[in-house]
């Protein structure tokens, strides 16, 4: 909950801090003279704090309205600021905010630019203004993207079939751009992504709260699939829980570059981090266009990582299961069509639909993991930022319970459902995912 007093202290740290480096950086006026400088006037400055209703965050967001005068002329520009909030300094090193930010600097920098410039595409990333990391705080100003009519979903989870494919086919372009330019200029590829830090698996030390969310995921999932799939057997089930008991260890292994299967990724690639426009009138609810944006996680892996993280988390099993067959088709179709787009010749035959789908299959645990203990969030959002919640002091008793039950039958039916679905995949395709 953010108070007046907190409004008025980013206003006059955007009024006298950041707005004059910008100004003088000419990123707010690209062809300002320096004798021009005085002409430029402050007009009015408003701010409204993003919250949990909208998106499930661990950083301080808001969007900022600047109406300036110059040289006679009244603009406007409109900004998306974000901050890390403040936490004591362990908390903040295990969040790892250092390599997230880092990432999202280079991104918007070089690595999105080049990979534009490669693919001939345009990946619609917002305008970028400023960046700065310290020891304990780092800030991230780019374009509010809301002002040229890119909305959120209403909801967290449980996108329409129409959001998916438009998300696939999207995410496809993406990956494509970066398998294309790590064809034609391996190096370059090298060069581009070497600076990326590891943003999720790198602390051997997982938050204690952190920690015992997940190991509640692991019983919720245990319980949701002798509720509601009781097919599955038991030792399956138990199998999967034990993959994720050294969990970073998992996920560190999990996301190593393995031939064929590199290209560059968002690395967090759900809801909450993809924006759309609509069309007009009676089709104000038919999805038209989709950027991505919360460029922090950006690494170099399998696609199928993104892949199985859009499915696994924004999407349901009424879409993402009766649905399996037009939505992989339309992201293997739209990967091959890009990359001979861009590299103009046949795609290489680890991009054929089996070769994906089991790639798809190795990765599709992680996703179910982490649908169980993050899904619970974006059924039932939490009512306090993840900040406050990782500094509240709360029992054992209290956290246990809340992950159980938040996100209440829904979650636990689409758990269930997720351990069915890949039950199935790994029977059906005779994957080994417990190697």
């Amino acid at each position: 909950m953010t108070t007046p007093n907190e409004s008025e202290i980013e206003i006059q740290w955007l009024k006298f801090e950041m707005l004059p480096q910008l100004l003088k950086n000419r990123k707010l006026i690209a062809d300002i003279e320096d004798n021009d400088f005085q002409q430029f006037h402050i007009r009015d400055i408003q701010i409204r704090f993003v919250g949990t209703e909208e998106a499930f965050m661990m950083t301080k967001c808001y969007r900022a309205r600047l109406t300036y005068d110059f040289k006679g002329s009244t603009s406007e520009l409109n900004f998306f600021v974000k901050k890390t909030p403040p936490l004591p300094q362990n908390v903040y090193d295990s969040i790892n905010f250092k390599a997230l930010f880092t990432n999202e600097l280079q991104a918007y920098d070089k690595i999105i630019p080049s990979l534009e410039e490669c693919g001939n595409i345009n990946l619609k990333t917002v305008k970028f203004y400023h960046g700065e990391l310290k020891t304990n705080s780092a800030t991230l100003i780019t374009e509010d993207f809301s002002c040229h009519g890119w909305k959120l979903t209403e909801g967290m989870a449980n996108l329409s079939l129409e959001h998916t494919l438009l998300a696939m086919k999207y995410l496809a372009k993406f990956h494509a751009a970066g398998f294309a330019l790590r064809a034609k200029d391996k190096k370059r590829f090298e060069q581009l992504t070497e600076g990326l830090m590891e943003s999720r698996y790198a602390n051997q030390e997982v938050h204690p709260q952190l920690l015992l969310q997940v190991q509640c995921g692991h019983e919720r999932i245990f319980q949701a699939c002798r509720e509601y799939q009781k097919d599955i057997p038991e030792e399956f089930v138990k199998k999967f829980n034990a993959l994720f008991i050294e969990m970073a260890e998992y996920g560190r292994r999990l996301v190593q570059p393995v031939e064929p299967f590199v290209t560059l990724c968002h690395g967090d690639y759900l809801r909450n981090n993809v924006a759309f426009k609509y069309g007009q009138e009676e089709e104000k609810d038919k999805p038209l266009e989709i950027m991505m944006f919360d460029l922090q996680t950006l690494r170099v892996t399998s696609p199928m990582y993104d892949v199985t993280t859009f499915l696994g988390l924004s999407t349901f099993a009424e879409v993402r299961q009766a649905h399996f067959k037009e939505i992989f088709d339309a992201y293997c179709e739209q990967l091959r069509a890009s990359y001979e787009q861009i590299v103009r010749e046949t795609s290489p035959d680890f991009m054929s639909h089996e070769s994906l789908l089991k790639e798809f299959i190795r990765f599709f645990p992680n996703a179910v993991f982490t649908s169980s203990w993050f899904l619970p969030q974006l059924v039932q959002p939490l009512e306090i930022s993840m900040a406050e919640m990782l500094t509240q002091q709360l029992t054992n008793e209290e956290i246990i319970h809340d992950c159980m039950t938040r996100g209440g039958v829904v979650t636990d039916r689409e758990l269930a459902h997720q351990m069915k679905e890949l039950y199935h995949l790994v029977q059906k395709y005779n994957v080994n995912i417990f190697q």
